[in-house]
């Protein structure tokens, strides 16, 4: 890949849409473009992508996102990739899925197995959640 197709330390993309389950597609595909051209092998890259599909749901989980809406911001930190999922302009479930915190604890062992560091926290109504993986290295 030509230098001028990499993408380097300090680059950021961001993607927003509605908040469904059915479009976090969107958000895996771009994540394994912008992994490719950060020079993340094939292996690191369907870690991501696996990983950033996880963080979505984490970020959905507890919500009515009906009506909301998922950023998501992709960063290049020198060797790593972070990505800060945020839901935006959605309310807290009415009626709270009983499995949810099950869901919510399988999500993070997920992300525990693909990502060197991951969190989330909701603050001012909004839910969001992150991960960081390093080019190279191994999720412990």
């Amino acid at each position: 890949m030509e230098t001028a197709d990499r993408l380097g330390s300090g680059d950021r993309i961001e993607l927003k849409f509605p908040a469904r389950g059915d479009l976090i597609v969107l958000a895996r595909l771009v994540t394994s473009a912008i992994s490719a051209r950060a020079g993340f092998d094939i292996e690191e890259l369907e870690d991501l992508r696996l990983a950033v599909g996880e963080l979505c749901l984490l970020t959905l989980q507890g919500s009515d996102a009906q009506h909301g809406d998922l950023h998501l911001e992709l960063s290049v930190l020198g060797d790593a990739i972070e990505v800060v999922c945020t839901l935006e302009r959605a309310q807290v479930a009415t009626v709270p899925e009983p499995e949810g915190e099950e869901v919510a604890r399988l999500s993070e062992q997920i992300l525990d197995a693909l990502v060197d560091e991951h969190g989330r926290e909701s603050r001012d109504g909004s839910a969001r959640a992150w991960l960081r993986k390093r080019r190279g290295g191994h999720a412990e």
